[in-house]
């Protein structure tokens, strides 16, 4: 197989198991999805081996389509179940096979999309449950895959997954769209697992990688899709906006090595434009009279995009978002990041302050950047040696390599100056 090849099947793999997945449990399922998803994994091996020998056919879509298709019905006829899973679709084999064609058309996939979505986020999971078996169903992501994304061990993502297949097929989880009663509550659901996915890929803690780019895409691309449909809502525009204008970032924000490069000393003519300029329609379009968390969260991200520099920025007008924020949703992070943006904008006491206060409340006693937090506040009041001392700190709490290699290299600047 050439490589073009190879990299079709990965990236098919990626996404066209999500539409297969979605479509076949649709079709035969909940209580099929273990089945499904080995016959997809099957169809995929099939198509590596067939398009070796004999080349990518003209339509490899559609070439993975029936080839899945066929495996599943196959599977099903040996089990001699096929009369009760066609029976959940229609009365015949030939209808059931129309069915499947019909829902696995460019028209009607993000149906079946948007359905898979809310189970995978239903209310009977926890959030951690919901990000695996998102990553795992919707974005193709293998086990391993997802335990390194989510820094847990290989086990742990296995039987969770696990778990949550069997809980969704104990309560007979239905692949359908919530009632327009429920569609509120449940959407808000989904825009919290999507939030946390795309931010355990745009903030890892541990690991080798400290940015996962493939998942802050995956949380995107289905953060798109609902936006785009009907059960979408302002707030998911703008939680659409917040992840376009972080993505607009990724490249500039690690160097060749994989090091972590901080705002203040990222090459803003890598940040994606197009990326900028969408984003800020996506919030330009969701305005409400009650903003979100995510429309705040989205401001802020705009005023850092539309910048040209650290010094340039705005900030008196990001405290003041952040002020909205904690109106809504008393939380440390925010509180810190609002004591760093008033540190920015001049206010070098105040800063300390609500810092010390954050220190004292042991709420944030082994969080690294809270510690990084203070050593940067220091070092903008040109308090070196306290800055310097902070660093230290932060870095006895480092765990991961590029935590450390980030740490260092900040205290041998401030060790040199």
């Amino acid at each position: 197989m050439t490589d073009s090849s190879g990299h079709l099947v990965e990236h098919f793999f990626r996404h066209e198991s999500a539409h297969l997945i979605a479509v076949l449990t649709r079709a035969f399922g909940i209580r099929r999805i273990n089945l499904i998803e080995d016959m997809v994994q099957v169809a995929m091996l099939e198509a590596m081996n067939a398009w070796k020998q004999g080349g990518v056919p003209d339509n490899p879509t559609a070439w993975i389509h029936r080839a899945t298709k066929n495996r599943i019905l196959d599977a099903l006829r040996r089990e001699k179940t096929l009369a009760q899973a066609i029976s959940l679709a229609g009365p015949s084999l030939d209808v059931q096979e129309d069915t499947v064609d019909h829902w696995l058309s460019e028209e009607q996939l993000p149906d079946s999309l948007l359905r898979m979505m809310f189970v995978c986020c239903h209310p009977t999971l926890n959030r951690e449950t919901q990000i695996a078996l998102t990553l795992k169903t919707l974005c193709g992501f293998g086990y391993a895959e997802i335990a390194a994304g989510l820094l847990l061990p290989l086990e742990t993502i296995k039987k969770r997954i696990a778990r949550a297949k069997r809980s969704l097929c104990e309560a007979n989880v239905a692949v359908e769209l919530p009632s327009p009663d429920e569609i509120a509550q449940r959407r808000g659901v989904v825009h919290d697992v999507l939030y946390l996915m795309f931010n355990e890929g745009h903030n890892t803690s541990h690991g080798s990688q400290p940015i996962r780019d493939d998942i802050c895409e995956e949380a995107a691309r289905l953060c798109h899709l609902l936006s785009e449909s009907e059960h979408g809502s302002r707030a998911t525009k703008a939680l659409l906006a917040l992840m376009l204008f972080q993505a607009a970032r990724l490249e500039s924000r690690t160097d060749e090595q994989g090091n972590v490069i901080l705002l203040e000393d990222q090459d803003r003519s890598k940040w994606d434009r197009r990326l900028i300029t969408i984003a800020q329609h996506e919030l330009a379009g969701s305005k409400i009279d009650s903003p979100t968390t995510y429309h705040w969260e989205a401001a802020i991200a705009m005023q850092h995009c539309i910048a040209p520099s650290v010094e340039a920025t705005d900030w008196s007008t990001i405290v003041r978002f952040y002020n909205r924020l904690l109106e809504i949703h008393r939380s440390p992070i925010y509180e810190l990041n609002r004591a760093i943006a008033r540190a920015q904008a001049g206010q070098i006491n105040e800063a300390l302050k609500e810092l010390q206060t954050l220190q004292q409340s042991g709420a944030m006693q082994t969080y690294l950047l809270l510690d990084c937090a203070i050593a940067r506040v220091h070092e903008l009041g040109n308090h070196t040696s306290q800055a310097i001392d902070a660093y230290l700190i932060a870095l006895s709490k480092a765990k991961a390599d590029h935590e450390k290699q980030l740490v260092e290299t900040k205290l041998r600047k401030l060790q040199q100056a």
